[in-house]
């Protein structure tokens, strides 16, 4: 994994052509598909792109959320695990799954300022990540440089441990969630020990309690909680570490 996929609608070629021209100053390959050659199959082109890809920058725009070519790249690129990460460069109501994901808000993209500077930073720290998930023994750092007002929030959420997203973070913030491999969920995870409907999240509103609990729909490979199988509805409780299988691990985490 080699390069930032960058998915857009031609309409925002402006920012588009500044956003790469500052990555490649900061010494990044970027690809988008102002780069696929005349006569040679461009859908598979592009998907080969995302699958060597180690991020892809989605620019979300009013454009971009009606554009079904958008859409696809970033649901593709989910289903492969590519991390994925969503640029508001115009305020724009986000897709139901790309409200779970880490962004950065570029509405301010002129000029110098904090945003440029936290994606860059970012995105030198998920490449790291990508290294050392080769490298035995070595802990997935959480990519801090793209974090947001919206990340440090009090509100629930669900961190990956171990897994093909090592440091993902999702806001638990609607009142059903699925989980599973099949792309319709709300929360992807590709993974072979994840069945396509593994497991579901339901809110819980009692007053000012929010609770949250955990089923798994009959999976393959079962649903842990601190390491006993789940058979019922559970509660959880913060810190309660959930496993999907064998090869998913994530953390429960209420932030007040």
């Amino acid at each position: 994994m080699s390069h930032v996929f960058v998915s857009y609608s031609r309409q925002d070629t402006p920012f588009v052509e500044e956003l790469r021209d500052r990555l490649v100053a900061s010494g990044f390959e970027v690809w988008t598909d102002s780069v696929v050659r005349p006569g040679n199959d461009w859908r598979q082109e592009i998907d080969d792109a995302i699958r060597s890809a180690f991020v892809m920058l989605v620019v979300v725009t009013p454009a971009s959320k009606t554009s079904e070519y958008v859409t696809y790249e970033w649901a593709f690129a989910l289903g492969l695990g590519v991390r994925v990460v969503p640029l508001i460069v115009e305020p724009t109501e986000l897709h139901s799954r790309l409200q779970f994901l880490q962004h950065i808000d570029m509405t301010r993209w002129q000029g110098e300022g904090v945003s440029w500077e936290r994606l860059i930073e970012g995105l030198n720290q998920i490449k790291e990540d990508n290294r050392n998930q080769t490298m035995p023994g070595q802990p997935a750092q959480m990519p801090s440089g793209l974090s947001t007002a919206r990340m440090n929030a009090p509100g629930i959420w669900l961190v990956v441990q171990e897994g093909p997203l090592p440091g993902q973070k999702w806001n638990l913030n609607q009142d059903l969630i699925t989980v599973g491999r099949d792309l319709n969920n709300v929360i992807v995870l590709n993974d072979q020990q994840v069945s396509r409907r593994h497991a579901q999240f339901t809110r819980d509103r009692q007053g000012y309690l929010t609770t949250f609990t955990l089923e798994d729909l009959d999976s393959r490979n079962g649903t842990f909680i601190n390491g006993e199988p789940l058979h019922e509805s559970r509660v959880l409780h913060d810190g309660d570490i959930i496993q999907f299988g064998d090869t998913i691990t994530l953390v429960y985490q209420i932030v007040m």
